[in-house]
């Protein structure tokens, strides 16, 4: 494999990008510095990525604001409310919107995985509970929202301070029964990240019927998505990146080939509609809209981070390009620093110089003993992880960088841009030789 691509920010954009992250961080109450609250998901992220290295004012950062959003889950039904008004979390607008179900989800489990804290294991899990029981349509596709009173323009505020009961008792808010691909390709993101971080059989399973339900309902040929099962205009950006993010993400928990290829085509649609002359991606096909459509900044960085994520799964040379286009633009000072903070750009950019974490399972996918260090594998947390199961029957890995002895039996390997471990045959010795290797880089 080649080695670490430099940084595309220059030092002085990259300084001010960490500055702002910090000096945007609210370190009474978490968050972000501002009257309406609610979770900055890069904000967090970031700041774990930054705190598994060691760093104990990022683990700060991310506790205090991962503990200050609890504040907005709904203590009888699960679920989170949109955000807090006031400056604090106390004031809560009681709507549920399914995509930010699936950003606080995705931390939420993330969390969960690296600080090993159950209160944020916990979090995860009522919002999975919610899903199932609010927002999953017959068919295992997930609805759009939960509007945030039970009469319209009546603020709820007595009705959600009632009991699963006592609300039962006067009605349950109206919920939009839309079936979007951005949502459902957020939901399905999260819900394997749940399953990477605990196991948990029913997320997997709901995040696959989602997925096989999206595939059958709202996939264009070229391999992108329609928004809903009929549109009016688009196609948009949000709806194929959500898409793809969450097959990516199924690939990356199952191994199953199929998840990986159907996420390839949807890069192959980002860059064939999406991608901006003058940089960055699109948010829609202008069609017979009467105004250009322009780049998103927060599309940007997603679309930048998926696309660099899948390249080093597929080794697709032009999934790459389109990665680094996408970070030319977010890497232009007037757009780095065009908002008060933006910490997914720090990400796109250390993900993109980096190489992620990278396990490989070597065996059948019959053989209990695969599966055991699959799963060992999984747990092991980390957001920017490549992990693939090489099972001799289907050929060689979609992205054969690497050489890896034949063994007469199942065994891991960790692997760097230029080392590979011992393999590794028993299941606990993943997160040993983890530790060990860590120790050794902080020397």
């Amino acid at each position: 494999a080649d080695g670490p691509a430099p940084s595309a920010l220059s030092e002085d954009v990259r300084n001010e990008l960490q500055r702002r992250h910090r000096q945007t961080f609210d370190p009474l109450l978490g968050g972000l510095r501002s009257s309406q609250k609610s979770m900055d998901r890069e904000q967090v992220e970031y700041a774990l990525w930054r705190a598994a290295d060691g760093d104990a004012e990022q683990l700060q950062i991310a506790t205090t604001s991962l503990d200050g959003a609890l504040q907005l889950l709904d203590p009888a039904w699960g679920g989170v409310y949109q955000y807090s008004t006031d400056g604090d979390w106390a004031h809560p607008h009681f709507e549920k919107l399914g995509r930010i179900q699936g950003e606080y989800l995705r931390i939420y489990a993330l969390a969960c995985s690296q600080l090993q804290q159950e209160r944020y294991c916990a979090a995860a899990r009522a919002i999975q509970r919610y899903l199932t029981d609010f927002l999953t349509s017959p068919e295992g596709a997930f609805y759009t929202a939960q509007d945030a009173d039970l009469t319209a323009g009546e603020h709820a505020g007595d009705y959600f301070a009632l009991d699963d009961r006592g609300r039962r008792a006067l009605g349950i808010p109206r919920v939009d029964t839309h079936v979007y691909a951005r949502e459902n390709g957020t939901l399905i993101d999260a819900l394997a990240m749940l399953h990477e971080a605990t196991g948990d059989a029913g997320a997997l399973r709901a995040a696959r019927t989602a997925a096989e339900r999206m595939l059958a309902t709202r996939q264009l040929p070229g391999g992108g998505f329609r928004h809903d099962e009929v549109d009016a205009a688009g196609p948009y950006l949000a709806d194929t990146l959500a898409m793809g993010q969450g097959l990516l993400a199924l690939y990356r928990v199952t191994g199953e080939r199929h998840w990986l290829s159907a996420a390839s085509t949807a890069a192959d649609f980002i860059g064939a509609q999406f991608q901006a002359p003058g940089g960055g991606f699109l948010t829609a096909v202008q069609g017979d809209a009467p105004i250009a459509p322009l780049p998103h900044l927060d599309e940007v960085v997603w679309a930048t981070r998926f696309l660099n994520l899948l390249a080093r799964y597929n080794g697709n040379a032009a999934h790459q390009a389109l990665a680094a286009h996408g970070l030319a633009y977010l890497a232009r000072p007037e757009i780095a620093l065009s908002r008060s903070t933006d910490a997914g750009i720090l990400l796109a950019d250390a993900e993109i110089a980096g190489e992620p974490l990278h396990l490989t399972i070597r065996g059948p996918k019959v053989d209990p003993a695969a599966g055991v260090l699959f799963d060992a594998a999984l747990r092991i947390p980390a957001a920017y992880k490549r992990l693939d199961w090489w099972d001799d029957a289907e050929g060689p890995l979609p992205n054969p960088d690497i050489a890896y002895p034949s063994l007469k039996r199942s065994a891991a390997f960790f692997c760097t841009a230029t080392t590979c471990s011992v393999p590794l045959t028993r299941p606990e010795q993943l997160a040993e030789f983890l530790a060990l290797a860590r120790e050794t880089d902080s020397r």
